[in-house]
């Protein structure tokens, strides 16, 4: 990299200062009117019947569901799904090597971004993990507990490199939708900005990821806002639970997000779990979520 790595340091430190010192200063103010619940464990992407619920609507004019109980709730909400993005991001990085990413189909040799690729999927990386930390602090200043990691398994979306930059696009949308669901149901005005501000981060990385996979960084003229139980639908499979009854092992495969179809390194294709076809890195066979093996031949 081309920047000093001291001044590189000390920009991220204050990046994650200032955007640390907005969310809890601004949570400060809304102690007194949330109502803290009893503390939450496991994952919150699902939680129990029985909350309040309040509609807004989408960008198709269809009611949307509150199914947060408060904003700690809401919170909780996010972290969980910071954790699940800087899972991702960690264990993608520690097992493709900077030297495979950067020579896949993805990133021609003309690619402008080839010798920025991955640095910036490292920058990324920590953006999540700040988010992690900043949302772990807020909760906590406002008195709730936050939740704890789940234990995640995205199979071979971490071993492959356009299966990483796929499953990249998917996980980013994702998230930009859920932070657009979850917003309108914050009570704090004060938490708004920090949570939009965030919110607006993970659009740019979704950008990102859609122009390193060759599509549109801007695909619609209103980005589809979704609930917490579609958000659940989505993320779910990358999601072991502990009492899990032995079918969320390592032979998982990372769901597509619509149906389409995920690029990798070449044209041997490997079936997803929901019957599309999901081209896999090279000529090598690889498990299918039944365990049988996919002939790269």
């Amino acid at each position: 990299m081309n920047q000093n790595e001291d001044s590189g340091e000390r920009s991220e430190d204050e990046a994650y200062n200032n955007t640390r010192r907005q969310f809890v200063a601004g949570s400060a103010g809304a102690l007194g009117g949330i109502a803290v619940g009893s503390a939450l464990s496991g994952s919150v992407l699902a939680q129990d019947d029985g909350e309040e619920e309040t509609e807004t609507d989408d960008e198709d004019g269809e009611p949307v569901e509150n199914e947060f109980e408060d904003d700690v709730a809401i919170l909780n909400y996010a972290l969980t799904l910071e954790y699940l993005e800087a899972s991702f991001y960690r264990q993608g990085l520690e097992n493709i090597s900077e030297e495979d990413l950067c020579n896949c189909k993805a990133l021609s040799e003309d690619s402008q971004l080839r010798e920025r690729a991955y640095d910036e999927l490292t920058t990324i990386q920590q953006h999540e993990e700040q988010h992690v930390e900043t949302l772990v602090s807020t909760i906590e200043s406002l008195g709730g507990t936050p939740v704890e990691e789940p234990e995640f398994d995205f199979g071979l979306a971490v071993e492959y490199p356009m299966a990483f930059l796929g499953t990249a696009v998917q996980l980013e949308d994702i998230g930009v939708s859920a932070y657009a669901g979850a917003a309108p149901s914050i009570e704090s005005e004060d938490l708004i900005p920090p949570a939009l501000g965030i919110h607006s981060v993970e659009a740019r990385h979704a950008a990102f990821l859609r122009t390193l996979n060759g599509q549109t960084s801007f695909p619609a003229v209103v980005d589809e806002a979704r609930s917490r139980s579609e958000v659940l639908e989505l993320a779910s499979p990358f999601i072991v639970d502990e009492g899990d009854d032995g079918t969320g092992g390592n032979e998982t495969e990372a769901p597509t997000e619509n149906g389409t179809e995920m690029p990798t390194d070449n044209g041997t294709e490997m079936p997803t779990d929901n019957g599309t076809e999901m081209p896999a890195d090279n000529g090598t066979e690889m498990p299918t979520t039944n365990g049988t093996e996919t002939n790269g031949s």
